[in-house]
């Protein structure tokens, strides 16, 4: 009998293990959560009170700290440079650099997620509470919110909301990719033993998309929301934010469709699958591998 702190390995032979070590196949998910400094349940979704405060704050404070990054880096390049190409580049690389730095900052606490939609993901895969979500959500936009007022107060730009339309169907289709794809590539590398790389991935994608879909991939409804409430380079008005959310929700159903296509949970394990992980293990009572 399992709790749920354990990982279920297989056992196999391996000429790795030596000197008394038994070898286990290990999913890289369940290596993930064994190794991480807050270890997530494997066997129930729902969170310790401690850890659930815990990760509540790493997203409010990344969520804001990442909307500083986006909004101030907008005001900043307006003041550098009247050039619109230069100022989006700008805002790129800024955003890249804090985005990637955030996710190393916060992502062992949890996950890194600073998106709804990211967490929805996880609730639809079983990896996330209804609870959970809720108040992850609560936490990413509360958090956006004050990230904004903060850039604002920062760079002594009156508070108002965002007057900046982006209400046209080609930037509605961007969000939909973009977001879809972010999704897509996050679980890509989970899901193949590359979590290391994931912030770099993200980062990479996010400075790309500035420039490769037409809206500079917001993908984020608690981002759009944080927004609103800065009317510099980086604001969209409350109507606009409205759409973008809805179609950054559809973008998320494609996204999970797109994983459940190319990265099913399920999958026939073969010997050479680069979802697991070997581990060994000499002393098995002092681990965490299951009796």
């Amino acid at each position: 009998m399992c709790d749920n702190d354990c990982i279920k390995p297989i056992e196999i032979e391996s000429d790795l293990c030596t000197d008394g070590e038994r070898c286990f196949k290990v999913s890289s998910l369940q290596q993930l959560y064994a190794t991480s400094p807050v270890p997530i349940s494997i066997e129930t979704p729902e969170s310790s009170e401690l850890e659930l405060m815990r990760k509540l704050l790493a997203e409010f404070l990344g969520t804001m700290l990442l909307l500083i990054v986006v909004a101030s880096s907008g005001i900043m390049a307006e003041k550098l440079s009247t050039d619109v190409g230069i100022q989006l580049l700008q805002n790129a690389i800024s955003t890249c650099g804090g985005l990637t730095g955030l996710i190393l900052m916060f992502g062992p606490v949890s996950g890194a997620h600073f998106n709804p939609v990211v967490s929805l993901i996880d609730f639809l895969h079983s990896d996330m509470s209804c609870k959970d979500l809720i108040l992850y959500t609560v936490m990413q936009v509360s958090g956006a919110i004050v990230g904004a007022l903060i850039s604002n107060i920062q760079f002594q730009v009156r508070f108002e909301l965002s007057t900046k339309e982006r209400n046209t169907s080609n930037l509605w289709l961007s969000e939909v990719i973009g977001t879809a794809t972010l999704l897509l590539l996050i679980h890509s590398c989970v899901r193949t033993g590359r979590v290391s790389v994931v912030p770099f991935a993200v980062g990479g994608w996010i400075c790309g998309g500035y420039f490769f879909t037409s809206s500079t991939i917001f993908a984020n409804p608690a981002v759009t929301i944080g927004r609103m409430f800065t009317n510099t380079f980086s604001g969209i008005e409350p109507r606009s934010a409205g759409i973008f959310i809805a179609f950054q929700l559809v973008g998320c159903f494609v996204g999970y469709l797109l994983i459940r296509l190319f990265y099913p949970r399920k999958i026939t394990m073969r010997k050479d699958d680069n979802l697991y992980m070997r581990v060994c293990i000499k002393d098995i009572e002092s681990s965490n591998i299951c009796k």
